[in-house]
């Protein structure tokens, strides 16, 4: 027989693994595979595998694959919502996350994260039919019909994007009015001449950033050029944007006094390729993002654009709902802050006449 303390071992990490809700985002291994992860003999994983069964802490079924047991889950405190978000390295995403994940401990809900590459993974099928609610940061591609619907058939809410066209609650971080706030920062400035960057790959969202500045510019009977090659998906803008600034100064053409770059990795790439050519950004040319990522501030030149707004009372309707037996969202199906604040970094400045002879 296996020693106590070792399948004791083994089972205390399954059920710490339930109550962090990995079972959400990852299907319970087999023997073998616990074996493996856990450093034991295949028999001692087996037998805390046996003894979590004969406890209700496990349920096998009759396709062999192990579940964690319903009165199990009832009776500890298991993870009760689930974030998933893209599976690449960016400080906006670590920034949602950590958001969402503080609005959920104040309300005193377990949260776990999980990432995913694409759209077609299982693990988004699971883990949306297990959850109390589940909420999406979407990326580039459209959501297939078919995981869709898996969506609007379970508590779904989507962050940073407007899906409610797809029947989804939405959670959208910059009203037009917040994003139009830094074209008008610019114009007080003196800038007339506000040219648009963007390096990020196109979705709803990028796609409206650019139409809300097209329109602004027409509003205001002002000039402006879209400069734009998105990166690939899940990779980073802030080479693309680089490669892009650059190709406009060394092409000279760099003709607007202003650029607005629909995210901060986009005005962080540009910002470099004037530093390196000795253009001082603030000063010669304004280069502003719509929405800062930490450390945006403390950059040098700092960064002008939105902070990201408080979040707690959209993620609250949010966990109400999910809490709430009704299937059906109630409530305005697109969720919106006000309050966006508009951060004045040292990377806009007065339009100079004679600083920008000395660029063109």
């Amino acid at each position: 027989m296996a020693a106590p303390s070792k399948y004791n071992d083994v089972m205390s990490v399954i059920k710490q693994r339930i109550r962090a809700g990995d079972y959400f985002v990852d299907s319970i291994p087999g023997e073998r595979r616990l074996a493996e992860e856990t450093g034991v003999s295949y028999m001692t994983a087996r037998r805390a595998v046996q003894q979590l069964l004969e406890d209700k802490v496990l349920i096998r079924q009759p396709s062999d694959a192990l579940e964690v047991h319903p009165d199990y889950s009832k009776r500890v405190k298991t993870a009760e919502v689930v974030l998933l978000y893209p599976a690449y390295p960016s400080s906006y995403l670590t920034q949602l996350r950590v958001l969402v994940a503080d609005a959920a401990a104040r309300r005193g809900l377990s949260l776990r994260p999980g990432q995913f590459v694409h759209w077609e993974e299982q693990v988004l099928v699971d883990v949306v039919a297990q959850a109390k609610g589940t909420i999406v940061i979407p990326y580039g591609p459209v959501i297939p019909p078919r995981l869709l619907k898996h969506f609007t058939d379970n508590k779904v809410v989507i962050l940073d994007g407007d899906f409610t066209a797809q029947g989804l609650p939405s959670i959208r971080l910059f009203s037009d009015s917040c994003i139009e706030r830094v074209l008008e920062h610019l114009w007080k400035l003196g800038h007339r001449r506000i040219d648009c960057i963007n390096t990020q790959n196109r979705n709803g969202e990028i796609d409206r950033r650019i139409g809300i500045w097209e329109r602004w510019l027409i509003r205001k009977n002002g000039q402006g050029e879209l400069h734009n090659d998105p990166a690939p998906v899940v990779t980073d803008p802030t080479i693309a944007a680089h490669r892009l600034m650059s190709r406009l100064i060394d092409d000279r053409q760099l003709d607007a006094t202003a650029y607005i770059a629909t995210t901060c990795p986009a005005a962080i790439g540009a910002i470099r390729a004037c530093y390196e050519r000795d253009i001082d950004v603030g000063s010669a040319v304004s280069i502003c993002a719509v929405n800062l990522e930490p450390p945006a501030e403390f950059f040098c030149p700092s960064i002008t654009g939105l902070n990201t707004p408080d979040l707690s009372d959209d993620l609250g309707d949010c966990f109400e709902w999910f809490a709430d037996e009704k299937q059906q969202w109630r409530g305005p199906m697109l969720l919106e802050p006000q309050d966006s604040i508009l951060f004045e970094g040292e990377s806009s400045g007065r339009l100079k006449q004679k600083a920008r002879k000395s660029v063109s």
